[in-house]
């Protein structure tokens, strides 16, 4: 078996990447002008900037959604950044924060979309209602009830590092297919006498439980995860809980684990299916850095090969350059500029 190590890349940005920062995960239905979108995300990342901000935060019609990473050296400090982002949604954003030893992002991108969590269903509306929220502190109890239906409403990857026991895995490689698993499985006469219904930080949740209210009959109750797995990891002793693995999020640090903890067995994805690798995985004959992984080698088109063969060259070449491939224009712009003063 082959023996392979991450490699490590010195850059110009040493000093910002051995701060300590905070990781805000947030979201937050809320009606938003379409007109008014430009200049939101047009300020946002003016203000987010002037923090040393990474990470993405999507804005569309219906509301917010994201993560971002900031330094924030001293915890007694006051978060300007958690505090100006509230002050903006009137102190409603639900929101997760967790420390790292360093930036979990390479730029700052805030995007408009038709969509905050992409679901494809023009009908979804979590505005009008959503299922039942049911703390960490109450959600073994409908785990252990054979008469619920608890439903993963993550991807395969995601479930692949770790789900709740007696949990269904509908096997979605995207949420927009997750509609079409509920109508195939739970709608009208099929439905369970109860369902409740999980994901990371709970934003797919609300669309997932606002769709299956109006299929379900209306004595079927319907409930979801509060803060989703993040929050029962942040809340629920290790001896007490039923969650098996660790849980993937949308960042650098692949997994976390109780407390928020970053993941000891998850090191980093594989940039073409994005599932979640072990040394293990690292080390196995099928892993081809930036080109397959044991859970995608078989898988990939010819055109995924080589786009994704052009990419790693690129890779490549920025390491040997001693620069990252990945990096955000503006940041660099800004450190030069304040280098001259």
């Amino acid at each position: 078996m082959k023996e392979y190590t991450l490699p490590k890349i010195a850059t110009e940005q040493e000093t910002q990447q051995a701060t300590p920062h905070r990781v805000l995960a947030l979201y937050k239905f809320t009606p938003l002008p379409q007109e008014s979108l430009r200049q939101l995300q047009e300020e946002l990342d003016l203000e987010l900037r002037k923090h040393g901000t990474r990470g993405t935060l999507l804005i569309a019609p219906e509301g917010i959604n994201g993560t971002i990473c900031y330094p924030f050296p001293r915890a007694s400090e006051k978060d300007i950044v958690f505090e100006y982002l509230q002050s903006k949604f009137q102190n409603t954003l639900r929101t997760r924060i967790s420390p790292y030893h360093k930036p979990v992002f390479a730029r700052l991108k805030i995007k408009v979309k038709k969509e905050i969590v992409t679901m494809h269903q023009e009908d979804a509306c979590p505005l009008e209602s959503v299922g039942t929220y049911v703390g960490p502190e109450k959600w073994n109890e409908l785990l252990n009830d054979p008469e619920c239906l608890v439903v993963d409403t993550r991807n395969e990857y995601e479930i692949n590092v770790g789900t709740f026991k007696n949990a269904v895995n509908p096997h979605t490689q995207s949420f927009v297919e997750f509609p079409s698993w509920m109508q195939e499985n739970i709608s009208g006469e099929k439905a369970p006498k109860k369902v409740a219904m999980f994901c990371t930080g709970g934003i797919r949740c609300e669309k997932a439980t606002n769709s299956c209210l109006k299929m379900v009959p209306d004595n079927v109750p319907v409930y979801h995860l509060e803060g989703g797995i993040l929050n029962y990891l942040d809340t629920v002793k290790p001896e007490e809980s039923l969650y098996e693995g660790e849980c993937y999020v949308f960042d650098q640090r692949v997994a976390v684990t109780y407390g928020l903890k970053p993941s000891e067995k998850y090191f980093t994805s594989c940039h073409a299916c994005r599932h979640p690798l072990s040394a293990e995985d690292l080390n196995r004959d099928d892993f081809m850095e930036g080109l397959s992984c044991r859970w995608c080698y078989d898988r990939l088109t010819d055109k995924q090969k080589e786009r994704f063969s052009q990419r790693q060259r690129q890779i490549e070449l920025a390491r040997k350059k001693g620069i990252l491939h990945i990096h955000d224009p503006k940041e660099t712009q800004q450190h030069r500029e304040t280098a001259k003063v």
